[in-house]
């Protein structure tokens, strides 16, 4: 038997995104992502946090609105704020990361009159 460790979500940046450096100078990326469902008629939304440390240069263009599927692991981390206290926080640690179309490009217009779209 075996454990299984692994998270797909697909939606929109939520925040802007961060990129920061450790001490060793190894980039890391983080922001908020919203992903949603409809219950009994209702949307309800659902924000994640979102670390990236692969290729973490390469998405920091990213912009609030832009849609992107993420696939990870979920973590749980321990962490003290500046008063000493304990806190709990749940991360989707990115493995791999695609970006989708750009919110203000999320139409299909550009696809051009000519084109016979069958949705």
């Amino acid at each position: 038997m075996f454990n299984i460790n692994q998270v797909l979500l697909c939606g929109r940046v939520a925040s802007d995104v961060e990129l920061r450096y450790t001490k060793t100078q190894k980039p890391v990326l983080t922001f908020r992502m919203a992903t949603n469902e409809y219950i009994n008629n209702q949307n309800v939304v659902y924000y994640h946090n979102i670390v990236l440390w692969n290729d973490a240069e390469d998405y920091a263009a990213l912009m609030k609105g832009d849609y992107v599927t993420v696939l990870g692991k979920l973590r749980y981390r321990k962490w003290q704020d500046k008063q000493g206290q304990d806190r709990y926080t749940t991360e989707i640690l990115a493995v791999t990361m695609t970006v989708g179309l750009k919110k203000e490009t999320n139409n299909f217009s550009d696809f051009g009159q000519e084109e016979n779209i069958p949705f």
